[in-house]
């Protein structure tokens, strides 16, 4: 009988950066001896979790009156999607995200510009998506199995700044503005010989200046946005020629990943 992938295994199956593996071993020690809302097991059901951000100095359970050494992860947040297909929202600090079975959603922040904001999300099995707004930080992004989509684009908000989530198919989904935007995105491939444990870069851009970097590891598509209303850029990672984008209508996009990009109203 074949032997259900755990995070463990799929951590030590893939070669992953060392800041990714590094990451899931301090995710795995977490679960087992802590209890904290710092870290978000997961259920079997379709789990929307988001970070709480409540390992800061700010919190005196964390940092005792008195202490001058730093005792906090900096809002720190590690969640866990089990099974099903999830919805994970890391939030402020530098989180790890790890989606595990079927097609999950991860938002390392919105980091809103504030630091620290280098996320690890790792997608595990399934058709996942990884969602990266203006103002999050440098990221690392593992698809593994599956069909895995990059997406580079501001969140749509509510009144109260909160991301908007919306039910499509069955599921909480976030959503983008990726069309009429004047930011780029340029891809780099990764030499083996740099050590770096991810195959391409993919640099965001404003004003043709990199202002953040996402690593990319089994990652198929990247979506980036377009100047021209109902289009979005795509560079597609598996094929001949990843460091091209071409121009595709939103219409034409289907699936979960349509579903984000889509126009709101």
């Amino acid at each position: 009988m074949t032997q259900p992938t755990t995070p463990a295994t799929a951590l030590r199956r893939h070669h992953l950066s060392a800041a990714v593996v590094t990451a899931g071993v301090l995710l795995l020690a977490g679960l087992a001896t802590s209890a904290d809302a710092v870290v978000e097991p997961g259920t079997p059901a379709k789990d929307v979790t988001v970070g709480l951000d409540n390992d800061n100095a700010a919190n005196p359970l964390i940092q005792p009156p008195g202490v001058t050494a730093r005792q906090d992860m900096e809002n720190t947040d590690v969640l866990f999607g089990r099974d099903n297909d999830d919805l994970l929202i890391g939030n402020l600090g530098s989180d790890t995200l790890l989606g595990g079975h079927d097609d999950d959603i991860m938002v390392g922040g919105p980091d809103r510009g504030l630091q620290p904001s280098s996320d690890v999300l790792v997608g595990d099995e399934g058709d996942d998506i990884n969602v990266w707004a203006p103002g999050d930080g440098n990221d690392a992004f593992s698809g593994n199995d599956g069909k895995d989509t990059m997406i580079f684009a501001p969140f749509v908000t509510d009144a109260s700044g909160s991301l908007l989530l919306t039910h499509e198919h069955g599921r909480k989904i976030p959503h983008v503005v990726i069309d009429g935007q004047t930011t780029t995105c340029t891809v780099v491939p990764v030499p083996d010989s740099a050590n770096l444990g991810s195959q391409y870069l993919v640099r965001f851009n404003v004003n043709n200046v990199p202002v953040a970097t996402v690593r990319q590891k089994d990652v198929e598509k990247v979506y980036c946005p377009s100047p021209t209303p109902g289009t979005a850029l795509l560079a597609r990672l598996d094929s001949n020629n990843p460091e091209r984008f071409r121009t595709v209508h939103l219409d034409s996009v289907r699936g979960t990943v349509g579903d984000i990009l889509a126009p709101i109203g």
